[in-house]
């Protein structure tokens, strides 16, 4: 009877030890996450400082662009004779000559008339005649503070870093130009970090969509930036709650999700910036799939 109560409670001590040092390790492995995500925290908010940074830059790049175009005499000759041939191999020209600059690869430019009306698409010559202020917060913004301006929009190209600036001619007003920039170096630059990001649009905040490979990936957002997104992780990306949370974790991968913010101070989407913490992992899934693959 004896052995058998020290036998009880030595079970009993045993049983102990192991529930505290189970205990123990759930706490260090919860801490350990916590730490984790504490760290993956402050990693994304310096690089979303670092994506603030480089869109202000592109802002303020595509406005000193749009104003040295309202200069250039070609421009002006073209605008001011309406000469859309003219207009078109002009804008081809300058296109050419900037795309020879990483971060100008896929610059566009759109000449309007001095009633607003698009003149030149430098992305589709087809499409032109449209009145603009009914939709183009930053034309009407340039037109009403009679000064460059420059900010994020979604248009019928989608979404661009753009910048608007009138086109003079001896003090008169005969047109304005505006350069849009995408947000594919953008993408290619985070992408050399070891991080992705997404620009995602609502797609009820899209002024107008041509169907294509953009349309099924995300149930409620367009890809703006497709070339240089990993679609790989469009999985996870369709699990997550964009409204809902500003940070998301799914086993070895970490997300961050700020708003996208535009001009007008609406909110028309989301930026998603993305890291796998498993090296292995993350260098396989970073050759990358082209949209066409996933069809």
């Amino acid at each position: 009877m004896l052995n058998f109560r020290k036998n009880k409670v030595a079970y009993i001590v045993v049983f102990i030890v192991f529930l505290v040092f189970g205990l123990l390790y759930d706490l260090y492995c919860s801490y350990e996450q916590e730490q984790q995500q504490s760290n993956m925290k402050s990693f994304f908010d310096y690089h979303i400082k670092q994506l603030n940074k480089n869109i202000e830059d592109a802002k303020l790049s595509s406005m000193a662009i749009a104003v040295l175009l309202g200069q250039n005499d070609s421009i002006q000759k073209c605008l001011l004779n309406l000469d859309r041939d003219e207009c078109i191999k002009n804008v081809n020209n300058i296109v050419n000559t900037l795309s020879a600059v990483s971060m100008y690869n896929n610059i566009k430019i759109h000449l309007h008339t001095k009633d607003l009306k698009s003149y030149v698409r430098s992305w589709d010559t087809n499409q032109f005649g449209d009145t603009l202020t009914s939709f183009r917060y930053l034309i009407n913004q340039a037109i009403k503070k009679q000064k460059p301006v420059a900010g994020i929009e979604a248009g019928v190209a989608g979404v661009y870093m753009r910048a608007v600036s009138s086109v003079a001619y001896e003090g008169e007003n005969i047109g304005s130009v505006e350069v849009l920039l995408n947000y594919e170096h953008l993408g290619n630059f985070f992408k050399e970090q070891g991080i992705d990001l997404f620009v995602l649009l609502d797609k009820n905040q899209a002024i107008s969509h041509k169907p294509g490979p953009n349309d099924d990936l995300l149930k409620d957002y367009y890809i703006e930036n497709l070339n240089s997104a990993n679609l790989n992780i469009l999985e996870i990306l369709r699990g997550i709650d964009f409204e809902k949370t500003d940070f998301y974790t799914y086993k070895t991968h970490y997300f961050s999700m700020v708003p996208l913010i535009d001009a007008s101070s609406k909110r028309i989407g989301y930026y998603v910036l993305h890291i796998n913490t498993d090296t292995k992992e993350r260098n396989i899934s970073q050759n990358y799939l082209h949209a066409e693959e996933l069809f």
